[in-house]
């Protein structure tokens, strides 16, 4: 599909399905910035309607920003995801639901027989996931962007900071860094230890995470924390 010269294939590598909405969201999300659009995204609302010529054209340049980032967005779903928001008129209402709706809970549900052998009676039950259900609200905020939300968790909560995700053994830092929240990773790192900025998960630091994606704010952030990351190997 092709809108105004751009193709979904030059801002996202597939269109967005069920299975791919932490990439997806992270490849738009930089195109929206790249273009001044992300700001029509992150709006509470339209500018209010004014009766003198600036605030008519300021009105305006929102209009035309917010249709050009919805249909950045519409042309970047697939057939399921976009039926999910169609009849949407606001790029930051669809950019919502499409988080609400396909934003991935790692946690397996109580029922779930692979939760069920793993309970606690069992000698290879695995913590990290008692861990994490414990302090999903925390990874629920940092996942959002809302950092006073998590930093208000992690005054109850200290431990959450290095609790990981299952399966991946991530923590939210990790999360903060794939999901591009700046201002969550330096809250985060402000907060860690040296020792903390040392987790590796699937082989890799977060500040390798950072630097492969190219956030030189994220990697000087870590690196001023702890020069020490800086000679730590990946693990392929």
């Amino acid at each position: 599909m092709e809108a105004s010269g751009v193709l979904a294939g030059a801002i996202v590598m597939e269109v967005l399905h069920k299975n791919n909405y932490m990439h997806w969201s992270v490849l738009v999300k930089n195109y929206l910035l790249a273009q001044d659009l992300w700001d029509a995204v992150e709006a509470t609302a339209e500018p209010p309607k004014g009766e003198d010529q600036d605030s008519d054209d300021r009105l305006k340049t929102w209009r035309k920003k917010n249709a050009m980032a919805l249909h950045t967005i519409q042309i970047s779903c697939g057939p399921e995801a976009f039926s999910v928001i169609r009849d949407m008129t606001s790029a930051k209402i669809a950019w919502d639901t499409l988080a609400e709706r396909l934003t991935p809970q790692p946690l397996l549900p109580c029922n779930s027989p692979v939760q069920s052998a793993n309970s606690s009676n069992n000698p290879g039950h695995d913590a990290t996931v008692d861990d994490f259900h414990q302090h999903q609200p925390f990874f629920n905020a940092v996942r959002s962007g809302d950092w006073n939300k998590a930093k208000e968790f992690l005054t109850l909560h200290p431990n959450a900071i290095r609790t990981r995700i299952p399966y991946t053994k991530k923590t939210a830092l990790y999360m903060a860094i794939e999901l591009q929240h700046e201002h969550i990773v330096e809250g985060l790192v402000e907060l860690m230890t040296e020792e903390d900025l040392e987790i590796k998960a699937l082989g890799w630091t977060a500040l390798a995470v950072a630097a492969n994606r190219g956030n030189l704010k994220m990697v000087e952030c870590m690196v001023e924390k702890s020069k020490n990351i800086l000679s730590i190997a990946i693990e392929e």
